[in-house]
Parts: structure tokens; sequence; C-alpha cells
């Protein structure tokens, strides 16, 4: 679920109208388990993934969604299983330029996860991602050293 909300997130900053966008994921209020993921791309205008999570689990390699969906809130898919995850517009800030490179937008999101199939994101799990966009190609990225949480 954190995967997912991360991914959300990602796509709410995207839908904002910027060219870059980072978003992290903080560890939930659910003590039940912490997902990290240390992998986001695609584009604020198109899918974002978001990959490299752990703990690793074979159903939930990657989780997907339009960057539509992760603006204002929606369900991201995680392959290679088909579970859902569904989470809640996310609050976003943007510091600017931040710690990204230059021509490149940082944007800190949080949201919470709100539903879903997903047994490996849970319903009031919070996720935070601190996010890069580019201002050229609208291309996101996790800020260099974050990592997405659930």
């Amino acid at each position: 679920m954190r995967r997912v909300i991360l991914a959300v997130a990602a796509l709410a900053m995207m839908a904002v109208p910027v060219g870059i966008t980072a978003v992290s994921l903080a560890p939930t209020a659910n003590a039940g388990s912490s997902i990290t993921c240390a992998k986001l791309s695609g584009t604020i205008t198109g899918t974002i993934t978001i990959k490299k999570c752990s703990p690793k689990n074979n159903s939930y390699k990657s989780l997907s969604g339009t960057a539509t969906q992760l603006a204002s809130g929606g369900k991201l898919t995680w392959a290679p299983g088909g579970q859902t995850t569904i989470v809640s517009e996310p609050s976003v800030s943007s510091p600017g330029q931040g710690a990204c490179k230059p021509n490149n937008t940082e944007y800190i999101s949080t949201g919470t996860v709100t539903g879903g199939t997903s047994t490996y994101t849970h319903v009031g799990d919070t996720f935070h991602s601190t996010d890069c966009v580019s201002n050229k190609n609208s291309k996101i990225a996790l800020l260099k050293g974050t990592v997405l949480s659930f």
C-alpha cells in the first residue's frame, strides 16, 4: 500500500502544472509492516511506476497508475498480481528546485491508503515521497537518496 501511495503522491504532484515532482513516503502509523520503494519513474502527464520495494514480495513487484490517479487520489495496480491500492489525494508542497538538480522542481507528498485489494498495503497506511520533476520533459523520479514509503 505504501508503494501505491507513493505512486499516487507522485502522480498528484504531476497533475499540478509543474516541471518536476519529488515524492517520498514515510512509514505509516500501521505498525504491521513498513514498505519502502527505491525507484519511481514515469511522467506527470502519463503513467507512473514504483519499483524496488522492500520487503520483497513476488506478487507486489511494481505499482503503477496514471499521474492523475496519484494527484487526485485513486486506484493503483500491483504487478504481476493485479491487486490494487487506493490512495487519498495527497497533500503536496514544493520548495522550488529544493535539493533536485537544476531544471527540476522538488515536490513533497503525503497521503493515506484508503482501500484496495492488496494485503501488502493497509487502510490507514501513510505514504510519503520526495520527488524531482524535470522542467524539460515532465519526467519524475525520487529525490536522490530518498525512498517512497508506505
